[in-house]
């Protein structure tokens, strides 16, 4: 969905929706079928930098000086004030929640968690943590200067969806100069390759877990690593032929269907941050949490309560979620163990 949405919108409809969902899924199922993770970590690298290049320069030439972003909050502040009041607290409790569902679930993607395992060495790994933490900095804080600008240079369009605040402001500058051209165009093609390393990473992990964790410990129990590694290419074209077919005919939102997916995997995060931080965690204690919290959203889902009080249903989840598991937990821990009998000497 996110393939076709942003060559759509940066493409200005000239390249269509359908286009954009099935040709650069296939150029991404075409290099992580014959290269696998190798191809997946290389790909990742030129995007990663390619990204990194093109945000730095619409940073740049989004707020050149720090006197233009003045201009533009006081423009903001004396033409709608309501956009730089301080927020109220419905306001403040929802942004609380999205924070807590982005964090939570954000640390336990297993892309990134197989990432960790497949680091060469701890050094590398340590230099990576490094990178990480300054990254979002670059990356959320340039959008959110290009939606900052976004309100002054494109106030008199009307009103305009969310996600085209981006293809039109990328217009716009393009017709300024050649070189604000160059870059609008590099930044394009960093957002596609962006979505296409997500989209690899994610294919890549689901295909490892169903072939290693559901095949190799059923139907192909015993089978050696070529054999598994086989099934999880050819796994791979089967789900990304139904995701396709679901994408191309889309009933959510790309906000709604990440949110979706953030508040699902939030009810992993307890395994992980009570497993690791916590002794007296039991396996039982975890996944009656995970099904407890994951139950407990869907019912909210389905009687259409999106949030509750101005909190994410599923931080509502995982709030039950963590009660369960301390609470399952203790009880574990009152139980009388089973003792091995003690063998007799002759």
């Amino acid at each position: 969905m996110a393939m076709g949405l942003i060559t759509a919108g940066l493409s200005g409809g000239a390249v269509p929706y359908w286009v954009g969902v099935v040709l650069l899924t296939l150029v991404v199922l075409v290099y992580e079928t014959v290269g696998g993770m190798r191809a997946v970590a290389w790909t990742d690298t030129v995007q990663g930098l390619m990204l990194m290049v093109g945000l730095t320069g619409l940073l740049i030439a989004a707020a050149p000086t720090p006197d233009h972003l003045t201009r533009v909050t006081e423009w903001i502040a004396a033409t709608s004030p309501e956009k730089t009041a301080v927020p109220s607290w419905n306001v403040y409790r929802n942004w609380m929640s999205t924070l807590v569902l982005i964090g939570f679930s954000g640390a336990v993607y297993p892309h990134a968690i197989q990432r960790i395992y497949a680091a060469r060495d701890t050094t590398s790994l340590r230099r990576s943590f490094g990178v990480m933490v300054f990254l979002p900095i670059l990356t959320t804080g340039s959008v959110f200067l290009v939606g900052l600008l976004g309100i002054e240079q494109l106030a008199e369009a009307g009103p305009i969806e969310a996600d085209q605040v981006m293809p039109l402001m990328l217009t716009e500058w393009s017709m300024r100069s050649p070189g604000l051209y160059a870059l609008s165009l590099l930044v394009i093609v960093a957002v596609v390759s962006a979505i296409m390393s997500t989209a690899d990473s994610v294919l890549l992990s689901l295909s490892s877990i169903l072939a290693k964790d559901v095949l190799g410990t059923t139907v192909l129990k015993g089978a050696d690593e070529a054999r598994l590694t086989q099934a999880g290419k050819a796994l791979s074209w089967v789900l990304v032929a139904g995701l396709v077919g679901i994408a191309l005919v889309p009933r959510i939102t790309l906000w709604g269907l990440t949110e979706l997916k953030m508040e699902i995997l939030a009810q992993v995060a307890p395994l992980f941050v009570l497993g690791v931080t916590w002794d007296r965690m039991t396996t039982r204690a975890a996944l009656t949490g995970m099904l407890t919290g994951t139950t407990v959203y869907a019912g909210l889902l389905t009687a259409g309560y999106n949030e509750v009080w101005n909190v994410h249903a599923g931080v509502v989840a995982l709030l039950i979620n963590l009660a369960v598991c301390v609470a399952v937990s203790w009880t574990d821990a009152t139980l009388p163990r089973p003792t091995r009998a003690t063998p007799q000497i002759a």
